[in-house]
């Protein structure tokens, strides 16, 4: 006599559905031993798998049973033989998650993608809905010799669609994440401000070459920076000043820290910028940490100097380690998000990375990327579900 049996069931949402369900089996003595049930735009849908065997009911006992549900909620109801399917005990779970306007094909094509790979999909769920999604799937990728492959199939499927996509091992929600840093400039800011110095200092050109080159990771970032304030030498600081007054939060910014910071997250900034701006942001941004290069000013002037070490692409990573020690958190407990190739030890050391809109060089460290002008959506790759469902 068959033991096992599975039930599926599908029907309106009601309150008390899923405890007549669960009790009318209660009643008879049968034991579940797997279970999903799930809510979905008022609609339920319920999966069991049963075991009769230290019941002493049988299969018509069950039937019987259940069918007074069945009639009450008006269910669709199902009940047929458990048959052993793909089971695996070594899965390499990893979660995907994936987002932006709303457009026919896209579960389509990422579920190509998976099977193009002998990917399995285990549960697929909408963590934001409207015109702006965000869909949450969880895989597992034990076929694939290299996961990193996967990652960059990935990345450039979101660039041509202009949709936002992470991919992180599942084991990343163990630790609950403490603390968020932001690199400043082309990150939390949408200005490059020492790019916004030059203009004002008429060397323009010569330093956003310098920019350009130092963020794709093809000059030593150190001396570039050296060499750019150089150039600023003699810049008034009413300049430095005024130009505060121009820069431009990155879409999304100023909401998406004042949610973080209301649920608990510290949230800083790490530049290989200067403090002017780092301070001011500071301050208006509420954060808990700000570390940036100081340009010598003398007599209200900039001098073309840095004052002490530069914060470069290594200090960044050791940064991230040196707060996780003063927070008393390990690193995986940190989310860092950059844009540059500067940011890459500060990524590689954090629990979570997130590249924005990103060089060629920092998607290699990065865990998921945001095409998007929009940084507000960060906080899906963190596993924050939509407020409103």
């Amino acid at each position: 006599m068959e033991s096992l049996y599975v039930i599926t069931a599908v029907g309106k949402d009601k309150p008390g559905l899923l405890h007549s369900l669960t009790n009318k089996l209660a009643g008879l003595g049968i034991n579940i031993v797997d279970i999903d049930a799930r809510a979905i735009r008022g609609h339920f849908s319920c999966f069991l798998v049963v075991n009769l065997e230290t019941s002493g009911c049988s299969y018509r006992d069950m039937t019987t049973a259940v069918e007074p549900v069945r009639a009450d909620f008006s269910l669709g109801l199902h009940i047929e033989p458990y048959e052993a399917g793909r089971r695996k005990v070594n899965k390499q779970r990893m979660v995907l998650t994936l987002m932006g306007i709303d457009k026919p094909g896209i579960v389509a094509s990422i579920s190509g993608i998976f099977k193009e790979h002998n990917i399995n999909i285990e549960t697929i769920r909408m963590i934001a809905r409207g015109e702006y999604i965000a869909t949450e799937i969880m895989i597992d990728a034990s076929e694939v010799n290299d996961i990193s492959i996967i990652k960059k199939i990935l990345y450039n499927y979101a660039e041509k669609t202009k949709l936002d996509v992470s991919l992180r091992d599942h084991s990343i929600f163990q630790k609950p994440k403490r603390l968020i840093f932001f690199d400043c400039d082309s990150t939390i800011i949408q200005e490059e401000v020492i790019d916004e110095l030059a203009e004002a200092a008429g060397v323009g050109k010569d330093v956003k070459k310098m920019t350009e080159k130092a963020m794709n990771g093809e000059i030593d970032y150190k001396q570039s920076l050296r060499d750019r304030a150089r150039l600023l030498k003699g810049l008034p600081v009413c300049k430095l000043k005024s130009i505060i007054k121009t820069i431009n939060l990155t879409p999304g910014a100023e909401e998406l820290i004042s949610a973080l910071h209301f649920m608990g997250y510290k949230i800083g900034i790490i530049s290989g910028g200067f403090t002017f701006l780092t301070d001011y942001l500071k301050e208006r941004l509420n954060l808990d940490y700000v570390f940036a290069n100081e340009l010598e000013i003398k007599n209200d002037m900039v001098t073309g100097e840095v004052v002490g070490n530069i914060i470069d692409a290594e200090q960044k990573g050791q940064i991230i380690r040196n707060v996780a020690q003063i927070e008393n958190i390990s690193t995986d407990q940190i989310v860092a998000v950059g844009d540059g190739s500067n940011d890459r030890f500060m990524l590689e050391n954090a629990g979570l990375a997130i590249a924005f809109i990103p060089k060629e060089i920092l998607k290699d460290y990065s865990d998921g990327m945001i095409t998007t002008e929009n940084i507000s959506g960060l906080r899906y790759f963190m596993g924050i579900p939509d407020k409103t469902k």
